[in-house]
Formats: C-alpha cells, sequence, structure tokens
C-alpha cells in the first residue's frame, strides 16, 4: 500500500472516531436536557417584602412602570439546562394579574415599590 493512501486512511479513521464522539455527547446532553424539563426560572424572595403573591410597582428606567405585577423570577442561562441565549441572562419576569409575562432587563429596573397592601387574593393563582 502506498504511504500516503495509508496517512489518509488513518486521518480518516480518527477524524470519524472524532465525529462520531461529538455526536455522541451532543445527544447524550439533549437527552438529559430533555428528560430534565429544562430549566425553570430562579425564584425570587425576599422574607417579609416579595412573597409568592406579592404585587408590586416596577420603574424601569426610559419607560413606564409596570403596576401590579408579580415578580415571577429571573432568567439565568449560565446553566447548562437552558438553551437561552447570553443577551438574556439575568432578566426578571414579571407576571400581571392576567397572567401575561414580561422579561425586563435586571439592570433597567431602578425601583420596586410594594404596597401595604400588596397581597393579591389567594384564589386567583
Amino acid at each position: 500500500m502506498h504511504p500516503f493512501v495509508e496517512t489518509v486512511s488513518i486521518a480518516g479513521g480518527v477524524a470519524a472516531a472524532i465525529v462520531g464522539a461529538i455526536v455522541v455527547l451532543t445527544l447524550f446532553y439533549r437527552g438529559i436536557a430533555w428528560i430534565s424539563g429544562g430549566a425553570k426560572p430562579d425564584t425570587i424572595a425576599v422574607r417579609g417584602v416579595l412573597k409568592k403573591n406579592t404585587l408590586a410597582t416596577v420603574h424601569v428606567a426610559g419607560s413606564k412602570p409596570f403596576e401590579r405585577v408579580r415578580l415571577v423570577g429571573f432568567t439565568n442561562s449560565q446553566t447548562m439546562k437552558t438553551h437561552l441565549p447570553f443577551e438574556l441572562n439575568g432578566m426578571v419576569i414579571l407576571e400581571e394579574e392576567s397572567n401575561t409575562r414580561f422579561l425586563v432587563r435586571a439592570k433597567d429596573i431602578r425601583m420596586i415599590v410594594v404596597q401595604p397592601d400588596g397581597e393579591s387574593d389567594e384564589s386567583t393563582s
């Protein structure tokens, strides 16, 4: 056998092994993500201030405030489970009483106001 053909055949075998390993690992990690159901947002709770059903007014830089919203959580794409782009890392998830959700950049929030009667009734959730 010619030395060049032998070299190409060995290089092809090594490349095929590397590509095969990448495919197997990709399928493995996608399977794990599918089984775990993906990532859930990290929840926000501040003892005595922000509870699960606390309604608040969130003031955002350069925009009108979000009134009577719940702070559901925030996105965190630093874990392996999420498929969020880097730009969506650190977004706060706000939810209106009508279950409409908003993603707001955390660094754009200037103030959160919680009224003394900020609790919503438990029957709506």
